[in-house]
């Protein structure tokens, strides 16, 4: 059956309600997250109403490139999830057209939403009969396979203990007897800690080679707008030992969703095992506060990123990135990359 349906900007306060209101939203859906991590870009979103009642909202940012000669898109920004936002059930109907209104961005770039159980349809936007997985890399359209890891917190906390390795609950023990111990950032001082421990990651991560360089590389201004913008969702974890910060990880919390987005530590501390037990405590009060899901994140293709969440008993959720180009651009992201070397954008 053909869905008419009309689309218009949608407000902030709509976009906000629809993020609220949607079970698979995540922070990287709302506001929030955009005026963070993209305050410069132009962002927004589109509500699009269907016939039958079915409604979603479809938030995107806009970033204009040489000299506004280019725009590329995202959905959502820094490489997070994106997508609609709708507590409707939507048909195959409906997420062909709201694809379409996503497809109708120029330079898009999309990761797919793993918890939105009506990304399964994409593919119908195309007329592909397989779904999702009959996107590849044809008509314009290219796709990149990736995936999360995720733990069912609903499970419980004996439930996820007896689902690690042996090796990490060894390592969260080493940690408690070397004193190290894990609660939230309080003083502006200590955002400022962890950003220190984030320039010596870069510094490591950068002394790897180019497997191990770092495709973003986040200012200390940002870190700051997440301290002073703070709304309740999200929180600086941080490892101590002795009193001085060691480890930690930026969380966002939203809709029964906890998700790990940024992580750094001082190699010199790395025989206390500071990272499992900063991640199991982040774990535990997940539980306490009855999230249902402990979201790990896209560990950029690092073998031993994703390691040391499989030990945690993570299964891992694909989350593939679909985007498109037009000529220019893509005679713009060769020549950059030539540029480069080769080396990783």
């Amino acid at each position: 059956m053909r869905r008419a349906y009309r689309v218009a900007e949608a407000s902030r306060e709509a976009w906000m309600d629809a993020a609220k209101g949607c079970p698979c939203a995540t922070y990287f859906h709302t506001p929030y997250w955009y005026e963070l991590i993209a305050p410069k870009r132009n962002s927004g979103a589109l509500s699009v109403h269907f016939d039958d009642g079915a409604s979603a909202v479809v938030p995107f940012a806009k970033i204009g490139r040489a000299g506004g000669l280019l725009v590329d898109h995202f959905s959502s920004p820094g490489g997070t999830y994106g997508g609609w936002l709708s507590a409707s059930i939507l048909t195959p109907e409906h997420v062909k057209h709201l694809f379409r209104v996503l497809m109708s961005k120029t330079n898009l770039t999309f990761r797919v939403n793993p918890f939105d159980p009506s990304s399964r349809f994409i593919g119908a936007a195309g007329g592909m009969d397989g779904g999702l997985d009959s996107i590849g890399n044809t008509g314009g359209i290219n796709r990149k396979d990736d995936f999360t890891h995720i733990l069912d917190l609903t499970k419980g906390e004996r439930a996820i203990t007896l689902g690690m390795s042996k090796g990490h609950k060894s390592a969260i023990k080493s940690a408690e007897r070397a004193g190290v111990t894990v609660r939230a950032a309080e003083a502006p001082r200590e955002w400022d800690q962890y950003y220190e421990l984030y320039r010596c990651s870069l510094e490591r991560w950068r002394g790897g080679g180019p497997a191990m360089n770092p495709r973003n590389v986040y200012p200390r201004s940002l870190f700051r707008r997440i301290r002073e913008i703070r709304t309740g969702n999200e929180t600086l974890w941080l490892a101590f030992k002795e009193g001085v910060p060691i480890a930690g990880a930026v969380f966002f919390y939203w809709n029964g969703h906890a998700v790990s987005w940024h992580g750094a530590a001082s190699s010199r501390y790395f025989d206390a095992r500071p990272n499992n037990l900063l991640y199991w405590k982040i774990i535990l009060d997940a539980i306490s506060r009855g999230y249902k899901t402990f979201d790990f994140n896209p560990s950029g293709g690092y073998g031993g990123v994703e390691s040391f969440k499989k030990h945690f008993g993570a299964g891992a959720l694909p989350t593939p990135v679909i985007s498109t180009k037009t000529p220019l651009r893509s005679l713009v992201s060769t020549v950059r990359r030539a540029l480069k070397g080769g080396g990783r954008r």
